[in-house]
């Protein structure tokens, strides 16, 4: 395994610059995530860490080898495909010791390695059928196989799962986190599904238009995002931004909400929104922040209770989502199933500021950092 150092790297193709400066560092088996929606730029980044793309400036150093103009096959790495990328004429045993024959392996040692690759995705019994055989989740585990095989410095994975089905995706996420916490290997991924990206990394990269917005854990991302931007990619569902007014309120600030009646509510940062003062500005507060009145919060530092009018319920199960709306924004909350909501009423909600952030409506950056 190896370190991989993303410095200041660029990518323009004429005049229209993909890549706009990226500045990413990991450590030797570390899992990096690059998640974005479409078009931000990820899949040309990953490109170019393999040395299918080149850089039009920057540096990308692979342990401590600058690797930069280096080709594909001297960066010792291995690329797992979205499409598998699986020779259709071969047996699953000759698509996972394919590379090795390449790097002229000798036979005895290959049948080995395929053998234990196998027994670590499950896959022996596959080990004579072809490709076309194969159900695509098996058709994911061979190409990881092919991969694994190698045993090279650094793992790159490019939207693997996205062929995937809901319910096999969800498996298959937890054999990757399985398969990193096992081998401890360096991996980059790339996806556009922010749950992926959660439930897998050490670290997200969440990048737009060619840029990289933020870098953290999950748990920075989620709780303390950057921007607007990040904030809604980040979470599912959505973070809410409700529009609020900085009030004075015994010496400090608050915000207050119109929601069925004005509500004034407390602010972690207070003396963050001093500048703001009369001034709108949006309130950033997850959906499991607003719910029904729970007794044991109840006369806690950062909790407020207001009335609200119900538009639409979606029951989910363990929790219903009740989704209101506070001036212009629609706004979800996540309740007990069993307490009372339904479209029109009015009903009593609680809202937990302690994990609030907030965020500047122009510039989209947030205001309490």
């Amino acid at each position: 395994m190896a370190s991989l150092t993303i410095d200041n790297v660029k990518k323009r193709y004429g005049q229209t610059e993909i890549l706009k400066g990226i500045n990413i560092s990991i450590a030797a088996g570390e899992f990096l995530i690059l998640v974005g929606p479409s078009g931000c730029g990820k899949s040309t980044l990953m490109n170019s860490i393999a040395g299918l793309e080149d850089v039009s400036e920057g540096r990308i150093l692979i342990g401590d080898k600058d690797v930069t103009f280096a080709s594909p096959k001297d960066r010792d790495i291995a690329m797992v495909f979205q499409s598998y990328a699986l020779y259709p004429n071969m047996t699953v045993a000759e698509n996972i010791s394919f590379g090795l024959e390449m790097r002229k392996v000798p036979k005895e040692e290959r049948e080995a390695e395929v053998q234990r690759v196998a027994d670590m995705l499950q896959i022996g019994h596959l080990l004579k059928r072809k490709p076309a055989q194969l159900s695509g989740g098996q058709r994911q585990r061979v190409a990881m196989g092919r991969a694994l095989a190698r045993r090279p410095k650094m793992y790159l994975f490019d939207e693997p799962l996205s062929n995937l089905d809901a319910k096999l995706r969800v498996e298959m996420r937890t054999e990757i986190k399985k398969l990193h916490q096992k081998l401890g290997t360096t991996i980059v991924y790339v996806t556009h599904d922010q749950i992926e990206a959660m439930t897998l990394a050490d670290r997200i990269a969440v990048m737009k238009d060619g840029e990289v917005q933020q870098l953290g854990t999950p748990q920075e991302i989620y709780d303390n995002p950057a921007n607007l931007f990040v904030a809604g990619f980040m979470g599912s569902p959505a973070m809410n931004f409700v529009p609020a007014k900085v009030v004075e309120q015994n010496g400090s600030y608050a915000l207050e909400l119109q929601a069925a009646a004005p509500t004034v509510v407390p602010f972690p940062k207070a003396e963050k929104l001093a500048a703001y003062v009369g001034k709108s500005i949006l309130l950033g507060l997850r959906p499991e922040m607003i719910t029904e009145p729970q007794p044991h919060k109840e006369g806690a530092e950062f909790v407020t209770t207001a009335n609200v009018e119900v538009e639409v319920t979606e029951p989910m199960g363990a929790d219903t989502m009740v989704i209101t709306r506070i001036q212009d924004a629609e706004v979800n909350c996540r309740c007990n199933p069993a307490y009372p909501a339904a479209p029109g009423k009015v009903i009593e909600l609680m809202f937990d500021t302690s994990k609030a952030v907030a965020f500047d409506e122009a510039t989209g950056q947030r205001i309490d950092l």
